[in-house]
């Protein structure tokens, strides 16, 4: 192997392991795959669970979207169709360019900034972050601990689901301390401008100081009394139970009657692992693979498993052209227009003039 090779393999490990774990699966299932069973399975559909499976996919999205709204709206104002349309557009961008959801929260950030200044799109937007993070986490926890008392086999992944809320929880203390804590993300700040090839740096260490307080005094605004805040945390409680119930009329379509509570924490778990997706728009592949995993564990027969991960994905691809592609596509328009643009580019224009940044494309 060349070194070329080896340099491309380290910088995409995730993407080579996925690919391997996806080749992986798919050699075990065509194994004494009974493509009868199959067929015969997606002719016998359930079509009354269907209409759920449809109505808990929309639900996902706009527990979403409301959860977003209730967070803003007492200092943006923000109306409830923008919210939804800002979200929207942020999960119209993660399917086009998937990469664990990162596009999603800067097109979140420069949305919010069209209703206010920078400092409290981030430090609102990063909220938001916090609060997904950490209800995910608690939802595993409380789903996993209901689980065990429904099935001992359950036991065989706690390991995994203790590993999953560690990490949760860590990378929601870190948005924590980036905005609860100014002095210490200061400290950091100035040990990275240290680093930074411009020539202005003690400007930059005073520009970013006063930006770091300006986070600090936006996040008085969430005050654990505020009842904004908990519905939005209830909202997105929601949204986690509306996603596991996707998959468990996926399930009762085809037949098959699994309690969601058992479906509930290992759901949860793969869809953080399909958030690193291999880069294919819908996540196609990634999900799947989530998904058929999943329902393997569970005890579903291959053919049964495969079949409602193929329902499943139809209908979230079909909700996601009829819904979210008009949607995001609509405010997309709005936020990405010329004028934006160029009102952007002069942002990072006066920036690099100001702090001496080498960057000839917008010198």
């Amino acid at each position: 192997m060349n070194d070329v090779a080896k340099r491309w393999i380290r910088k995409h490990v995730i993407y080579v392991v996925q690919a391997i774990f996806i080749i992986a699966l798919g050699l075990y299932i065509i194994q004494d795959f009974k493509l009868g069973e199959f067929i015969q399975t997606l002719t016998q559909i359930d079509k009354q669970f269907i209409l759920y499976l449809v109505i808990f996919e929309i639900l996902y999205y706009f527990l979403h979207a409301l959860s977003y709204w209730f967070l803003t709206y007492k200092r943006f104002r923000l109306k409830l169709r923008e919210a939804i349309g800002g979200t929207m557009l942020a999960w119209l961008v993660d399917l086009i360019l998937p990469s664990a959801f990162i596009e999603g929260d800067i097109v979140r950030i420069v949305f919010l900034r069209q209703y206010g200044d920078w400092a409290s799109a981030i430090s609102y937007n990063l909220f938001f972050r916090f609060l997904l993070n950490t209800t995910l986490a608690l939802f595993i926890m409380i789903t996993a601990v209901l689980a065990v008392n429904l099935s001992t086999s359950i036991m065989n992944y706690l390991l995994i689901y203790g590993i999953t809320v560690l990490l949760a929880f860590l990378s929601a203390a870190l948005i924590a301390v980036f905005i609860f804590d100014a002095n210490r993300t200061l400290r950091f700040a100035r040990w990275l401008i240290e680093k930074l090839p411009i020539k202005r740096k003690e400007a930059l260490e005073r520009e970013t100081e006063k930006f770091l307080q300006y986070v600090s005094d936006t996040a008085r605004d969430f005050s654990p009394y505020s009842p904004n805040l908990w519905a939005a945390v209830l909202s997105l409680m929601g949204q986690w139970i509306s996603g596991v119930l996707t998959p468990y009329y996926s399930l009762r379509s085809i037949g098959v009657n699994i309690n969601p509570i058992l479906i509930a924490p290992g759901y949860t778990i793969l869809t953080i692992f399909s958030l690193a997706s291999i880069g294919v728009p819908f996540m196609v592949g990634s999900v799947d693979v989530a998904l058929i995993t999943l329902y393997l564990l569970l005890g579903v027969p291959k053919e049964k498993a495969v079949a409602a991960a193929f329902l499943g994905r139809g209908i979230t691809i079909l909700v996601t052209l009829s819904m979210i592609y008009p949607i995001g596509l609509y405010y997309g328009k709005k936020l990405f227009s010329k004028k934006n643009f160029e009102e952007l580019k002069e942002t990072i224009r006066s920036i690099v003039k100001q702090y001496g940044f080498s960057l000839p494309l917008f010198s």
